[in-house]
């Protein structure tokens, strides 16, 4: 039996091993293209994420244990991104105004493609302060082929390109950087029990955006293409979302923890059923509370674990508001997984508990589907959604 151990563990490091020199080669040929390989997430987020703790058994369940202190004093939740600097001899009076244009695509493109006529959903603008001739470029998804370049628009209207570059992102946790809020961050990247990851891009968690600004609008509305905002407060004197008028604004009240798993469950049916109606329509989504930890990481918790995420890795995510409030998670974090593995079976994986306890509530297969075959980038017909915990 040691013999056979030590044959997988060996076998295992071999595969690792190839696979991180098969990465960084391929690094390589990207930087002698003329390439940047620009890391999304900071330091502490990145060191955070690749601490291991958590998938020890004996920590897992310990919700007392937390290791998030180590990485997260000192270390803010805005993300890592690349310092752009450009020359220009133009007097900034004369300047309107200054436009980073961004494209992000999933193939090696040619810089060219900054001359087309960009509309298309993988096109962002940015807008930087006329005064300076820096910008730190943020918000960008992780294994993207990215392409910019800076003009500055005269008050006459003349244009001129004053720098254009490209890199190679990579990375994981995507937290973003929103004028005038914190602890912003994607659902995307986390692998699941589906064998799949969950796409970036269309589901968002964060802080009340009473504060945002117009630039965090641009930034963050605009740019990724917020179309619905569900604020999970209850508060009923609000009628649109500050996000701007053309967001779908939705509110509930909920609850937090096992009190809200337990209580009025009714509410989490009608979360899930908005948010799968924005989806179906091809619209991202913005959820939040107050501060996006305890409301909001409870509607994060079932969400995820019906997209399968493991329960480390549930801990792992839950945990990353620390970065924005420097605190340790709450011990009433763990009371809900009890509550959630009661829906099933001593054998059943954690996704067939999720998947049972939101039925037993009330929430459709249609909206469970939709919720997981948008979020994991999978057909409709995929046997591993038509199949899935069903019984």
């Amino acid at each position: 039996m040691k013999r056979q151990i030590r044959l997988i563990l060996t076998a295992i490091f071999m595969f690792v091993a190839v696979a991180v020199t098969a990465q960084d080669n391929f690094y390589e040929e990207l930087v002698d293209k003329g390439y940047d390989i620009i890391i999304i997430e900071n330091k502490g987020v990145k060191e955070y994420y690749e601490d291991r703790s958590y998938d020890d058994p004996k920590r897992t369940s310990d919700y007392n244990h937390s290791i998030v202190k180590k990485y997260s004093t000192g270390s803010s939740s805005r993300p890592a991104g690349i310092m752009l600097n450009w020359y220009s001899s133009t007097p900034v009076n004369d300047i309107s105004k200054v436009i980073v244009t961004l494209v992000e695509s999933d193939i090696e493109m040619d810089e060219s493609i900054l001359d087309e006529d960009l509309t298309n959903e993988n096109v962002k603008y940015y807008y930087p302060n006329t005064n300076k001739k820096e910008y730190l470029l943020c918000n960008m998804c992780p294994d993207k082929y990215c392409y910019y370049k800076i003009e500055e628009v005269l008050h006459n209207g003349q244009r001129t390109i004053v720098d254009s570059g490209r890199f190679y992102t990579y990375g994981k946790i995507r937290m973003l950087r929103v004028d005038g809020m914190v602890n912003v961050r994607d659902f995307g990247g986390w692998y699941t029990s589906f064998d799949k990851e969950v796409v970036y891009g269309r589901l968002f968690r964060g802080n009340r955006p009473k504060g945002i600004t117009p630039t965090g609008k641009n930034d963050f509305v605009k740019n990724e293409h917020i179309t619905a905002d569900l604020d999970l407060r209850g508060i009923t004197t609000f009628t649109e979302s500050p996000l701007g008028p053309e967001v779908e604004f939705f509110s509930t009240d909920n609850q937090r923890y096992k009190i809200a798993l337990t209580g009025r469950t009714q509410v989490f049916v009608k979360d899930l059923d908005f948010i799968a109606s924005v989806l179906r329509r091809g619209g991202n989504v913005f959820l939040h509370c107050n501060h996006g930890t305890n409301r909001a990481g409870t509607l994060s918790f079932l969400i995820e674990g019906i997209l399968g995420l493991n329960e480390a890795d549930l801990s792992r995510e839950y945990e990353l508001s620390s970065f924005a409030y420097g605190i340790s998670r709450s011990p009433k974090f763990g009371d809900m997984f009890p509550v959630i593995r009661s829906y099933g079976e001593a054998n059943d994986d954690l996704a067939q508990c999720f998947y049972n306890y939101a039925r037993s509530i009330g929430v459709s297969e249609k909206t469970l589907d939709t919720i997981r075959c948008v979020m994991l980038g999978l057909s409709p017909n995929d046997t591993r959604i038509l199949d899935a915990h069903r019984r």
